[in-house]
């Protein structure tokens, strides 16, 4: 119906071109709220093939989007894209301590011939946290055997950006305690108001140290011999069975390898096909700023990590009010509350009187568009009296979640985000993509054979290792978990949260950790319906019937799900 009579935004009416595409760049430009469910309906039809975001890329390159269907809408970055563009392009305000080009030899730096056919070996595109420790172990495995390889590193030569928090733990069994800024002794959660909803997870937390840890990888990647090449991706192609890939650059360049693998974030999925028949991916989104403020309001010792308290309702633009009253509304069933995704607030201080604060919605299968959140971030520091002195930075992070897995039979590899390996009840993944990228690399090399050839069995043995039967297990487990908080309320995901931290620690730092076996997963899932309250343990058999659990009933017990 709207793409023949029109769709009325904001009181006026938008015109409806014959071209779905057209309309929806239309309608993006007057309402980027009612963007969002638009453009994600076309997408969810298929009826859109690109889509145009109003700047460039200088993570991935693209300044245009191919997309299939709603999770690669999803994927790179749906209604909110020229945001997470936005983030990507903030390369300029920050320097590295060492560039790339100027540390690692270029493609054919030792060649004698500079139009050899094979560019490297093994080409890793993307260089951020997964791309450069997946290309260091892959040229640090193959100089253990001792098989000569040439590792390759393709992409933009930018410093890291986005701000990365991960458990202080995790990072240490990795060696990554020097990669870390500011460590704190404990994260805090608030479920609710009252001394009820307070609980200290016992467990440290820290910010990553950005420059460290891009110039560790760095270091190993220089140790390893990989090699480097400061290109953009347009897309990679095979040359048949057995004769290798062709990654071609934006300049017009074509560079030949055996296997291509793809590390440079989720928005590069559409290079590969995924399954079918499972629900679609989701997106975290949070707004923050790095600020200087006169106080800090929270306990400087402890990180401030999930605060669910409700500072945001109450007198701003008119939100959070009742029509024909005057007075904030701050009591958890107050209205509007119900339909409101729930978002967080999410702060730590930092040294010389700054602080970052961040508002940030867990999962929504409809991202949150940013401005909602900056508004509901903006509102959180005025009623906790805190004082913004400078704001020093912004940050635009956006992040898909869940979705389909990449199927096995894709002769492209991928790793980090591009592979799904993002969590998809938390978010994170850079933990998890930096203790992966070892095993990964040795099935890479391991797949080669003696013959020194790379094939489509080379990929689906590689494809095999990283998303297991028993790996797609946790997955689709922490599926139906991504789903069920989307779509809980602010006093669900309150209850969700004061039964999740009351498991056993292994329990839910395993979660956390995607560190449980499918069978510890059960046992999780039993203990959280042992302690969950009345209310939530019939939405968690509810959500049994929700097709999410279909998934997993499908991927848990494959046989009865064929019956």
């Amino acid at each position: 119906m709207a793409a023949r009579c029109g769709i009325l935004i904001r009181g006026r009416r938008v015109a409806a071109p014959r071209d779905g595409s057209a309309l929806a760049s239309r309608v993006a430009v007057a309402a980027p709220w009612h963007a969002r469910v638009f453009c994600r309906a076309l997408a969810e039809k298929g009826e859109r093939e690109r889509l145009k975001p109003s700047t460039t890329s200088t993570s991935t390159g693209d300044d245009t989007v191919g997309m299939r269907d709603v999770n690669d809408y999803v994927r790179g970055g749906g209604s909110e894209r020229r945001w997470l563009l936005k983030q990507a392009g903030k390369t300029s305000r920050r320097t590295q301590s060492r560039k790339l080009g100027s540390v690692l030899r270029g493609f054919h730096d030792d060649d004698d011939d500079e139009a050899v056919e094979k560019a490297v070996d093994v080409m890793v595109i993307g260089c951020g946290p997964a791309g450069m420790a997946l290309a260091c172990a892959l040229a640090e495995e193959a100089s253990r055997l001792g098989n000569g390889m040439k590792v390759g590193l393709l992409g933009p030569d930018v410093p890291f950006v986005n701000t990365y928090g991960v458990w202080e733990d995790e990072f240490l069994d990795l060696g990554l305690s020097h990669c870390l800024e500011t460590v704190f002794d404990d994260a805090v959660c608030h479920f609710g108001d009252g001394d009820q909803g307070a609980v200290t997870v016992g467990r440290r937390y820290a910010k990553v140290d950005l420059d460290a840890l891009q110039d560790h990888l760095l270091q190993r990647c220089q140790d390893a011999g990989v090699r480097f090449r400061e290109e953009i991706m347009e897309k990679v192609e095979r040359s048949g069975e057995g004769g290798g890939a062709v990654v071609r650059c934006r300049g017009g360049e074509a560079l030949g390898c055996d296997v291509a693998i793809l590390a440079s974030g989720a928005a590069t999925s559409q290079f590969l096909e995924y399954e079918e028949d499972v629900p679609s991916a989701g997106a975290q989104t949070a707004y923050g700023f790095e600020v200087e403020v006169d106080a800090y309001p929270f306990d400087e010792k402890k990180m401030h990590f999930m605060d669910f308290r409700r500072h945001h309702t109450g007198v701003w633009r008119g939100k959070a009010l009742h029509p024909g009253m005057t007075r904030a509304l701050t009591e958890e069933g107050s209205w509007g509350t119900k339909t409101e995704v729930p978002s967080f607030l999410y702060a730590m201080p930092l040294e010389g009187g700054r602080a970052f604060f961040q508002e940030t919605c867990l999962v929504a299968k409809d991202a949150v568009p940013f401005d909602v959140l900056r508004r509901r971030l903006e509102t959180r520091l005025e009623s906790l009296g805190v004082r913004v002195k400078a704001v020093l930075d912004e940050e635009w992070s956006y992040i898909p979640v869940g979705g389909p897995l990449p199927n096995a039979d894709n002769e492209t590899l991928a790793f980090g985000a591009t592979a799904n390996m993002i969590h998809p009840a938390s978010g994170y993944s850079v933990a998890r993509s930096l203790k992966a990228a070892p095993e990964f690399a040795k099935d890479v090399m391991a797949a080669y054979g003696e013959g020194r050839s790379w094939t489509s069995s080379s990929s689906r043995l590689v494809w095999d290792g990283l998303w297991s039967a028993e790996r797609r297990k946790c997955a689709a487990f922490h599926t139906f978990g991504m789903e069920l908080l989307a779509l809980m309320d602010v006093r669900s995901i309150n209850d969700f949260f004061l039964a999740f931290f009351s498991l056993p620690e292994g329990l839910w730092k395993g979660f956390l950790s995607s560190s449980l076996n499918s069978n510890q997963l059960l046992l999780f899932a039993l203990s959280m319906f042992a302690v969950a309250p009345v209310h939530m343990k019939a939405k968690l058999v509810g959500h049994l019937f929700h097709p999410a659990g279909a998934y997993l009933m499908r991927i848990y017990m494959p046989k009865a799900s064929d019956a």
